[in-house]
């Protein structure tokens, strides 16, 4: 009879012991780890480059319209973390044509973009699109634990596009994935409601995998700049000291021609390029401008372009 007693006993103080754990059920977060790329690595291949990226599209099922707004922020960031370019931001263009319409909108399309990075001044355009973006949810339910763990995923195509034709340097996808994962230790195991932070992670892996191939394709690119002003013995440039333009960097000047329009698609193919003189920069001036003395030649106008020697 003690013993059945005693037996009942350990029973109750085993059953009050799991009721009072269970409701101090705890749970437990843990998430992938956040996508960083090293930037170390990459060198600077002459001035840095103007770099316009217009807002992504979304052609995705998901999220309209702010899916390509923050991925190709998210871009700009990686870009600017290399230290290798200049980012030119999207709002000075708005300032520049005085067009309401595009700072609300957004929409620059891939056939226009060169002209508004001309405007800007940029070496490059970087155009985009999500393709494909989901979020998924695993649940299980192991004896005293449970949980559920949410995946997002993202493909992003991206390109670089030649200011002065409209022709794509560049093209690559990218792809990611970020993972949330929820765990109830004696509890219900429904925790976790959906992570918005897990958009901003997958796109950040998507873009960091094409990093390595994008920085290649723009550091490939030839560098030019703009003639902002002629004098008598002066000539002054829009790339200066935040150009890592260096005093002493010979330049070549070149007078352009017309535009080149193919007949069949109605799109500017090109500029001709006339050498014309050459000359060595002298000092900097403002923000991000140079004077240079001309050496041999003709000395530019306004409008005209110049290369490193």
């Amino acid at each position: 009879m003690s013993i059945y007693y005693h037996t009942v006993g350990k029973a109750c103080l085993l059953l009050s012991g799991i009721f009072l754990i269970s409701c101090a059920s705890t749970v437990q977060v843990t998430k992938q780890e956040t996508f960083e790329a090293d930037y170390s690595q990459y060198q600077l291949i002459g001035p840095k480059k103007r770099i316009f990226i217009t807002e992504f599209s979304n052609r995705s099922a998901y999220g309209q319209r702010r899916l390509g707004q923050g991925i190709s922020d998210i871009l700009a960031t990686e870009l600017a973390r290399t230290n290798l370019f200049l980012l030119l931001e999207r709002e000075k263009l708005a300032v520049l044509l005085n067009e309401q319409s595009l700072a609300e909108t957004g929409i620059i399309s891939e056939h226009t973009a060169p002209e508004y990075g001309k405007l800007l001044g940029a070496n490059a355009v970087i155009t985009g699109s999500v393709t494909q973006f989901g979020v998924r949810t695993e649940t299980h339910d192991i004896i005293l634990t449970s949980g559920k763990k949410q995946i997002a995923t993202c493909v992003v195509d991206l390109r670089i596009v030649d200011v002065n034709n409209g022709s794509i340097i560049w093209a690559g996808s990218g792809q990611g994935e970020a993972v949330r994962s929820y765990t109830n230790i004696l509890g219900s195991g429904k925790a976790g409601g959906y992570d918005e932070a897990l958009e901003g992670e997958a796109f950040r892996a998507a873009i960091v995998s094409v990093m390595e191939n994008m920085v290649a394709a723009l550091n490939s690119m030839p560098w030019f700049c703009t003639v902002a002003k002629v004098s008598s013995d002066k000539i002054y440039i829009n790339a200066g000291r935040k150009s890592n333009l260096n005093v002493g960097t010979e330049l070549v000047f070149y007078e352009v021609g017309e535009a080149i329009v193919d007949p069949t698609t109605g799109m500017e193919i090109g500029r001709e390029e006339t050498r014309i003189g050459t000359g060595e920069v002298i000092s900097h001036f403002g923000d991000d401008g140079a004077v240079v003395a001309l050496t041999e030649g003709t000395a530019p106008v306004v409008g005209g372009i110049c290369r490193v020697l």
